[in-house]
């Protein structure tokens, strides 16, 4: 009795646990597609999100995309197809060539595949009428996905790993209501509630760094320097967020205060009110000034934001006269 009762009890803290970010999210009277791969993390928020159809007047849909990469893919697409129709869940299934399609645009595999997979999945929720569109990461990825920034030479930005919401398109949010729980958390509640899942063989490629991110950095990190590494990575994580949002808050309002004129492809800027700000800040601001102009930022790294802050700081002193920006 006493097991039952546990079991029951971990059931009911993982579905509260959901229902509250949910509920935060203001996700409540709409449709929601899941993005349901057939992993762990994806079959929980499938599973999940089930559990608050009731509460939270949610209708859900099921969306599933197939990269096209391995040879069992397909049969993983028609596992989850038949799952989801079990479980009384619509599904839309989509395949992909991504390798031809990562030939054709020069990108890596794993860039395409991220690329894709979120604007088929956004296609699928604007066809199906949802607001949302729900992922499964976890906190777990949430820490391979800083750790991956620090190795890639990320900026500040990058340090605060995936946002738990954002916009996708014109009345479609992303969201990520997991991301404040474990992966042993996920697991331990598919096992509770009898959910099995599929195992991606992908997941153990060396071929691709975010596997060897999990499988044999962290496992080093934890081993060797901090047995709690991934707490440490997620503390980063959220101080990093909150300096963030302060610092785009004074981008904001400095723009504001040296914008003189804009166009779609044109900008004028009062260089004067930039001389005595500090560099971050004026990089942080064409940042800022880039996103609001919809302007694209391409490949534009550190060094290019840094040069272009540099110009607009010099500006005034060197010429006496307003700067100019544009996309070019």
């Amino acid at each position: 009795v006493s097991g039952e009762m546990n079991q029951e009890t971990g059931v009911l803290d993982f579905e509260k646990a959901l229902r509250d970010r949910l509920a935060a999210l203001g996700v409540r009277d709409c449709g929601v597609l899941a993005a349901v791969s057939g992993g762990a993390d994806s079959m929980a928020l499938l599973r999940g999100l089930i559990a608050q159809r009731d509460d939270l007047s949610l209708r859900v849909v099921a969306g599933h995309v197939d990269h096209g990469l391995r040879e069992a893919s397909a049969v993983d697409a028609a596992w989850v197809a038949r799952e989801s129709e079990t479980l009384g869940v619509p599904i839309e299934v989509r395949r992909l060539n991504v390798a031809e399609l990562a030939k054709e645009s020069g990108a890596g595999i794993e860039e395409t595949a991220r690329r894709v997979r979120y604007e088929t999945l956004t296609e699928i929720a604007v066809e199906r009428g949802c607001r949302f569109l729900a992922v499964g990461h976890t906190a777990d990825d949430q820490a391979e996905t800083i750790l991956h920034m620090v190795v890639r030479g990320t900026g500040l930005g990058g340090l605060r790993g995936m946002p738990e919401q954002r916009e996708l398109g014109p009345g479609i949010r992303l969201i990520r209501p997991l991301l404040q729980m474990r992966r042993e958390q996920v697991q331990a509640y598919l096992s509770e509630i009898g959910q099995t899942f599929r195992e991606d063989d992908s997941n153990a490629d060396p071929s691709f760094t975010r596997n060897r991110i999990r499988r044999s950095l962290l496992p080093l990190l934890r081993e060797e320097f901090n047995p709690r590494v991934e707490e440490a990575l997620l503390r980063l994580g959220r101080q990093v967020a909150e300096v963030q949002e302060v610092l785009e808050l004074l981008s904001e309002r400095l723009l504001n205060e040296c914008l003189l004129e804009a166009t779609p492809a044109h900008v004028r800027l009062d260089c004067q009110r930039l001389t005595e700000q500090p560099r971050h800040l004026v990089r942080e601001m064409l940042k800022t000034l880039w996103d609001r102009q919809h302007w694209p930022r391409g490949a534009m790294g550190y060094e290019h934001w840094d040069e272009l802050a540099q110009l607009a700081q010099a500006g005034e002193r060197r010429a006496g006269a307003p700067a100019d920006a544009g996309p070019g």
